[in-house]
């Protein structure tokens, strides 16, 4: 069964990329021939990557230094899967360490149920199991997190590692662009809900480094990019949250005030929970 994997880089070279050295150093001799891997490279300049180095695997660079963010490169990839024909597209960011046994259960996704549009991994950074998490709640790294196997209550789960089903994408018509890059993954898992679809975990963890978790490793620029789509998505989409969104922006703000050193962070959070009606 054909698969598309996608690894998306930013200023990141490729061969020290975690993503890149764990899924094709430590794991390229089970990669099966089926699959087809896309470097996605969205640096302001292009690097020197010789596809040759790597023999019996299907790689190619594609180099986009407008940056338009992971739903473009997405959009690519997903293009490219439909024209090699294949059944899932492998999302992956550039600092995910990628094992054997989850390479092993990815190629061993086949003819799952109709009804599932994506399978994904359990990923921990820090310790912590950050994805998948169930969506009916603000504050989901509070709460009981799903177990391997097929979800029927809804949940989310971040990008990297993610197997979305690429006929799933033709029905959706591919990557909401609204998200360039922050809240891709909630839109996407709850269009997959929204459209009558579940998603299967799978009983496989995976490592992934998420410097959003830490105030003091975003900078502002990153932080507005992170607010304005996460506000975007609960007034457009997730709208039953919108009160407890506004709520938690609230609280949000004063543990910023408290806490945090670069208090424009906290006025971008006050600006925001302004303009919310």
């Amino acid at each position: 069964m054909k698969k598309t994997i996608v690894i998306v880089f930013y200023n990141q070279s490729i061969e020290a990329s975690k993503t890149f050295r764990t899924l094709i150093n430590d794991c390229k001799e089970i990669l099966s021939e089926e699959i087809s891997i896309i470097l996605y490279d969205n640096s302001p300049n292009s690097q020197k990557f010789d596809q040759k180095k790597y023999v019996n695997i299907n790689i190619t660079y594609k180099h986009d230094s407008r940056n338009l963010g992971i739903a473009t490169a997405y959009n690519y990839a997903w293009s490219i899967a439909k024209t090699n024909g294949s059944e899932w597209l492998v999302l992956f960011d550039h600092d995910t360490e990628v094992t054997k046994q989850y390479v092993q259960q990815m190629g061993e996704v086949k003819e799952v149920d109709s009804g599932i549009a994506a399978v994904v991994p359990i990923i921990s950074c820090e310790g912590t199991v950050i994805s998948p998490v169930f969506s009916d709640t603000l504050r989901p790294l509070q709460q009981e997190r799903p177990k391997a196997g097929v979800q029927k209550k809804p949940i989310m789960a971040i990008n990297s590692g993610s197997l979305i089903k690429v006929s799933f994408l033709n029905q959706i018509n591919g990557f909401n662009e609204s998200f360039a890059l922050d809240y891709l993954d909630h839109w996407i898992f709850y269009e997959i809900y929204s459209n009558g679809f579940k998603v299967q975990v799978l009983d496989v963890n995976l490592e992934h480094e998420l410097s959003v978790m830490d105030y003091s490793r975003v900078s502002l620029n990153r932080y507005i990019s992170i607010i304005d789509s996460e506000s975007y998505f609960y007034q457009h989409y997730h709208k039953e949250l919108l009160p407890a969104y506004r709520s938690q922006l609230l609280k949000r703000l004063i543990k910023q005030l408290l806490i945090v050193k670069n208090k424009r962070i906290a006025i971008q959070t006050l600006k925001k929970f302004l303009s919310l009606k």
